[in-house]
């Protein structure tokens, strides 16, 4: 199959749950199929081109809409439309789209986001599927639950109700769609009940994070991330303000470290004796390693989250809220211990720490389910073979998948 994917960023080098997942599907499908990128780019990235360009047979970039975010919000406020469906808005984007697309069609063209495929016309003769990394009204309706700033709780409540109509419109005009989990498909088919829906979970590179021999320290706890993401900021926040202080009457000597990239000031004044922030660091597996627990404290967002999985598979002991483990197929007290207010989460780290048997099994059975259901491998041939059983539908019945219209 030829295949085109549309992406708001170059993923490169695969370090954020975006990218990662983009580049582990992008990699794998490149195998056996030719895939092409189409995405926005950076000034200066023009090694991360490269090094895409070796693992498929095209990378193409326009440069990223040069837009004031602020700006946009503003405006957003006063539009019957949502900031999610403007601020990727560019016509060097749709013109490159529409020269790729313009000789042979692509069979299949995969959009990365529902804010992507709300701003783009797609060629009506390839499959297009919207590949969504979360249900992001969902996101956006947790922010504003979640949220302490007046200004963001308000902004995010008006963009839940304007992006809810705009991403389901989308969900009835693609060809198809991928979710992350199994969770998403029954309320995407209940808006779009004749789209066809691959429920196909985020993964873990099992070679790369695996078991360490290195020692672990028991006053030591570690959560991963990308810290310029308001999920993540908000889960750093809530463990060191509300978690942190009842672990430390406890274990006077715990430090909980902080590892992601790009960290906001409010991230990087946490720094502190019982709180390290490392900024972007060039491999998360040492801090993870070294950690006697890994603690999933998120509070918003959507989709899986892939921290979680990396985690046990380096069969680390873990405490996560449920939205912290949502959408993954994993059980308090068989795989890891869920605690969704300050007190259990306390709790349920020292469990851990004082009772290493526990940690051990709970480790144990971590890793072995995702050895069975989530290795990128197994994604990718799923993803593969639901493209496949698109592309013969759609030699069957060309009307039955050509509904994307021109917006």
């Amino acid at each position: 199959m030829r295949i085109l994917i549309v992406s708001n960023a170059l993923p490169y080098p695969p370090n954020s749950g975006f990218t990662i997942r983009v580049y582990q599907l992008l990699k794998l499908l490149s195998r056996q199929h030719s895939v092409s990128l189409l995405a926005f780019g950076q000034p200066g990235e023009d090694e991360k081109a490269t090094a895409l360009r070796a693992i498929c047979a095209g990378v193409h970039t326009v440069p990223y809409p040069q837009r004031s975010k602020r700006g946009e919000q503003l405006l957003s406020l006063l539009s019957s439309k949502s900031y999610q469906s403007r601020y990727l808005r560019s016509a060097a984007l749709q013109r490159r789209l529409d020269e790729l697309c313009a000789g042979d069609p692509f069979d299949i063209i995969m959009v990365e986001t529902s804010q992507l495929a709300a701003v783009c016309s797609f060629d009506r003769r390839s499959i297009v599927v919207l590949n969504e990394h979360d249900i992001v009204y969902e996101l956006l309706e947790r922010m504003a639950a979640t949220e302490s700033s007046a200004f963001r709780r308000l902004h995010n409540r008006r963009e839940y109700i304007k992006f809810k109509r705009e991403e389901e419109a989308v969900w009835r005009q693609v060809s198809a769609i991928t979710t992350t989990s199994s969770r998403e498909v029954p309320i995407i088919s209940e808006v779009a009940p004749t789209t066809p829906i691959l429920a196909a979970p985020n993964g873990v590179d099992m070679a790369y994070f695996s078991p360490s021999d290195q020692l672990t320290d028991p006053d030591i706890v570690v959560m991963t991330g990308f810290m310029k993401t308001r999920p993540n900021v908000d889960a750093a926040l809530y463990f060191v303000h509300d978690v942190l202080p009842r672990l430390l009457t406890v274990r006077p000597r715990l430090v909980f470290h902080v590892v992601g990239g790009d960290p906001p000031a409010e991230i990087r004044t946490l720094a502190g004796p019982h709180v390290v922030v490392t900024g972007t660091v060039p491999d998360v597996r040492p801090y993870v390693a070294c950690a006697g627990v890994f603690v999933v404290p998120m509070r918003m967002g959507g989709g899986t989250r892939l921290k979680v999985l990396e985690a046990l598979a380096m069969k680390k002991p873990l405490v996560s809220t449920s939205l912290g483990c949502e959408g993954i197929d994993v059980r308090h007290g068989e795989h890891l211990l869920v605690a969704d207010d300050p007190g259990q989460f306390a709790d349920s780290v020292i469990r851990l720490l004082n009772d290493r048997s526990l940690a051990i099994r709970l480790a144990d059975e971590g890793y072995e389910l995702v050895r069975q259901r989530y290795r990128w491998e197994a994604i990718a041939d799923q993803l593969e073979a639901f493209c496949e059983e698109l592309r013969r539908r759609q030699l069957a019945r060309p009307e039955d998948l050509q509904r994307v219209v021109t917006r």
